[in-house]
C-alpha cells in the first residue's frame, strides 16, 4: 500500500519544527524589541522628569542695598540674592512686611523687579522646580515658604508654600498650599510647581491646593501693586 503525505498549511497547528522555531524565533525579537522601546521611553521620561535645586535668601548669602539718610529708609531693605536660570531673587523688607520677587540682570529687561509674594517674613531657602538641561538646569517653578506673625506678635503663625511660576524674564505667583492644614503640603506645592509649563501668567489664576485657608488666600491674591 502506499502512503500519501499531505503537508500542512504554513502557520498551521501542524508546521514543521523549523517553521515552529522561525516563529518562535520572531516572537522573541519582537518582545525584545518592545522591551527595549519601553525601557528606552522610562529612561527618557526619568530624564526629564522634575528635579529640585535649592538656593538661600538667608543674609549672609546676599547683598544689600545700600540704606541713605532719609527718614524711614533704614525700615525699607532690598537685598539681592542668588538664583537659578539666570533669575536673582529679591527680598524686600519694610515696616512689618516681607516681598518676594526676581529680575533677570540680562534679560529683556535688566533691572526691572517682578514682586510676586508677600508676607510678614519667608524662610530662608527657595525650593526650584525644574530639570537637568543640555547645560545646566532650567528651573519652571521655584516654592517659597512664607510667614505670618501669630496675632499680631512677633512669634509665626500660619506658614503658606507660595508656589511661583518661573521662566526667563517672567515670574508670577500660580498658587498657594497652607502647611499647617495640609500634612502632604510639600507633595501638594510640588505636584503644583511640576503643572507650570501649562500655567500662563497674565491670564491663569493662581489656585489654592489643599484646604482652604485665610492664610492660603491671602497669598493667593498676591502682590497688586508691581
Amino acid at each position: 500500500m502506499r502512503i500519501i503525505s499531505v503537508a500542512a498549511p504554513i502557520g498551521g497547528v501542524n508546521s514543521s519544527p523549523r517553521q515552529g522555531g522561525i516563529r518562535g524565533a520572531m516572537r522573541i525579537a519582537a518582545a525584545i524589541l518592545f522591551s527595549t522601546m519601553v525601557i528606552t521611553a522610562a529612561s527618557a521620561d526619568s530624564a526629564s522628569a522634575a528635579q529640585n535645586r535649592f538656593t538661600s535668601i538667608a543674609n549672609k548669602d546676599c547683598k544689600f542695598a545700600p540704606i541713605g539718610h532719609e527718614p524711614g529708609e533704614e525700615d525699607d531693605q532690598l537685598k539681592t540674592c542668588p538664583g537659578l536660570g539666570g533669575a536673582k531673587v529679591l527680598v524686600n523688607a519694610f515696616e512689618t512686611r516681607l516681598r518676594i520677587g526676581f529680575v533677570w540682570p540680562k534679560g529683556g529687561r535688566p533691572g526691572k523687579p517682578i514682586w510676586v509674594v508677600e508676607a510678614w517674613s519667608a524662610d530662608f531657602v527657595i525650593d526650584w522646580r525644574g530639570a537637568k538641561g543640555p547645560k545646566d538646569f532650567v528651573p519652571h517653578a521655584a516654592i517659597v515658604r512664607m510667614k505670618f506673625a501669630r496675632n499680631g506678635g512677633p512669634e509665626v503663625g500660619d506658614q503658606v508654600l507660595a508656589v511661583i511660576r518661573v521662566a526667563h524674564d517672567s515670574a508670577c505667583l500660580m498658587g498657594a498650599v497652607d502647611i499647617g492644614a495640609n500634612r502632604n503640603a510639600n507633595e501638594l506645592a510640588h505636584a503644583l510647581a511640576d503643572a507650570a509649563p501649562n500655567f500662563a501668567c497674565n491670564k491663569d489664576k493662581p489656585v489654592i491646593d489643599g484646604v482652604k485657608t485665610p492664610a492660603a488666600e491671602e497669598i493667593a491674591r498676591g502682590i497688586a501693586e508691581q
